[in-house]
């Protein structure tokens, strides 16, 4: 079953001019060097102390470079690109509510059906070689879908689907679909005609949850070390250039040392909420007799972050003992995000 959700608050930025590349590479801190046209990457965008400001996905266009992050890292994103730009020939646009964004998730079997669909769904040309170049191009559309669809995450083309200019971009989710801002009820129409159905907000946090990606401003923020994210070296890169924030990558990958990191959060008898306390059980301190069993105590541990019913995401701290969720006392498992990536 393929869904679709209406994601168009997302942020959306795009950058151009002869020093683009020059300046995200020097900004960002994924590896953009070995991006062909038609690749992307996750990427971050940190302070010169470490923290991280923004999550963003970066995409190599045919004229420029393009960036979509969930909203709430909108403004840190602009305003690092905004104020590292001087000196670099390059201008940045303000796409967000220009543009729409629609994800279609499911497998990508069934997503490669669906856009085959729609490449073919573009209006009827009235002469026969306008038909032929048409049934051609729609051919072509078609395959492009298809391969994006089944291809690496990132991998994104501009086609035409349901008669619309729309850029396919491949998701952890599935698809995304990049389309002028008044043409998003058209596109979800077309959507919903071709037998996709409508994801709702719950839904769709089920799903990022389930596969444990990241929203910055629930999960992360503009506190967040990258290690205490768990983000991967594609997302934040260790042998290139410098850039903001590398020497405390690299201080902190040295040490071995992270007190907390982001965790998939599973308790089978409780309903975890964003915000909840986790404590872990520890050996008190308190005098006991010698035959008697160590006492056990409860100190903070961290915090749930995202959740939804029994599953979720929380910042925990390193220690030892059983993890307990504070507000119900029932036992939690964490397991630590490693290579982790943002939800967009």
């Amino acid at each position: 079953m393929v869904q679709w959700i209406d994601r168009s608050d997302a942020g959306k930025l795009a950058l151009s001019g002869p020093d683009a590349y020059g300046c995200l590479q020097a900004l960002l801190s994924a590896d953009l060097s070995r991006l062909p046209v038609g690749g992307g990457s996750a990427t971050a965008l940190l302070a010169p102390r470490g923290q991280v400001r923004a999550l963003a996905r970066v995409l190599r266009a045919e004229r420029g470079w393009l960036l979509q992050c969930e909203r709430p890292a909108l403004e840190g994103l602009f305003r690092g690109l905004w104020n590292g730009r001087v000196g670099w020939q390059m201008t940045l646009h303000k796409l967000t509510l220009q543009q729409g964004l629609v994800t279609l998730a499911g497998e990508a079997e069934e997503v490669a059906a669906l856009l085959a669909g729609l490449a073919g769904a573009g209006d009827a040309a009235d002469a026969d070689g306008a038909a032929h170049a048409s049934a051609a191009a729609s051919l072509r559309d078609a395959a492009a879908a298809d391969a994006i669809a089944r291809g690496p995450e990132h991998a994104h083309a501009p086609l035409t689907l349901a008669g619309m200019p729309v850029r396919v971009v491949r998701s952890w989710a599935g698809v995304d679909l990049i389309v002028r801002a008044d043409r998003v009820e058209r596109l979800t129409a077309a959507l919903a005609a071709a037998g996709a159905t409508s994801l709702d907000g719950a839904g769709w946090e089920g799903l990022r949850i389930a596969r444990g990606r990241i929203a910055y401003g629930a999960d992360a923020g503009e506190r967040s070390l990258p290690a205490e994210l768990g983000l991967g070296p594609a997302t934040v890169a260790t042998d290139k250039g410098l850039y903001p924030g590398l020497q405390t990558v690299l201080r902190q990958q040295r040490s071995g040392t992270v007190h907390r990191c982001l965790c998939r959060l599973h308790a089978d008898h409780a309903l975890l909420a964003a915000g909840d306390t986790l404590e872990r059980e520890e050996a008190s301190r308190a005098e006991q007799g010698a035959d008697d069993p160590p006492p056990r105590e409860r100190v903070p541990a961290g915090e749930v972050t995202s959740a939804l019913a029994f599953d979720g995401i929380g910042l925990v701290r390193a220690g030892e003992g059983p993890l307990v969720h504070a507000p119900s006392g029932t036992r939690v498992r964490a397991t630590p995000l490693h290579d982790a990536a943002p939800s967009l």
